[in-house]
């Protein structure tokens, strides 16, 4: 589950008990200034015990499209200097080139730290999926892997293509509650290509968060049983 969810809160130990009694053992960070003050060690260190009190396990930190610096990004990125981060989700974003010297900034800093960069496009990015794909095959020097946001791919028409099309990069997910998805269909994709990664939740509250927590540990549920079904 994407703390998104909360976006528009500071983030709270409350929250984060929430997510996980609704049965989640994993959370992705939407790392905007205003949801969580990750430029301050001490907050940092806040997160760090609630998710121990709430038993969760924070794979993941979503750079927000448009950051207003590349320092927020990396900031951002340093949170896994305390708590252990699988992979570090930031945007290509500007020129090309612009965009290439980011991420690889990025992924110098991440090395040592255990994380991984994921790239995924811009939520304005009309590019399909192989430019992606070209892009960290073809302009990066380091080891970057791709984000994908099935709400995204299937809005552009061809969720199954795009995931067979990032296949060996694919190292984030982010998957929707609400969404006309073949979900069987993609789910079986998945397993094909053989991601073994979490497929996170990324929605906003429609009423309270409580009732969409709910309404996601059903859809996980049902994915669980696609998933153990092929």
């Amino acid at each position: 589950m994407s703390t998104r969810l909360y976006h528009h809160q500071r983030l709270s130990r409350e929250h984060l008990l929430e997510i996980a009694a609704h049965g989640f053992e994993t959370v992705e960070l939407f790392a905007a200034p205003t949801h969580v003050e990750y430029h301050n060690p001490a907050v940092v260190a806040d997160l760090q015990q609630w998710l121990a009190e709430a038993g969760l396990e924070l794979h993941s930190v979503h750079a927000p499209a448009g950051a207003e610096t590349p320092d927020d990004a990396e900031h951002a990125l340093f949170i896994a200097r305390r708590i252990p981060v699988k992979v570090f989700v930031t945007h290509a974003e500007g020129t090309r080139d612009a965009a290439r010297r980011g991420v690889e900034r990025l992924a110098e800093l991440a090395k040592p730290l255990g994380v991984t960069i994921a790239v995924e496009a811009a939520p304005d990015d009309g590019s399909p999926p192989g430019s992606l794909v070209h892009f960290v095959e073809e302009d990066l020097e380091a080891g970057v892997g791709i984000g994908l946001d099935f709400a995204r791919e299937q809005r552009r028409g061809d969720l199954i293509d795009a995931i067979e099309t990032v296949a060996e990069h694919l190292i984030a997910v982010r998957v929707p509650l609400e969404s006309p998805i073949d979900w069987a269909s993609a789910l079986t994709t998945v397993q094909k290509i053989g991601y073994e990664g979490p497929l996170i939740f990324d929605v906003d509250a429609r009423g309270s968060a409580k009732e969409t927590l709910a309404r996601a540990k059903t859809a996980r549920e049902k994915m669980e049983r696609w998933l153990t079904s092929t």
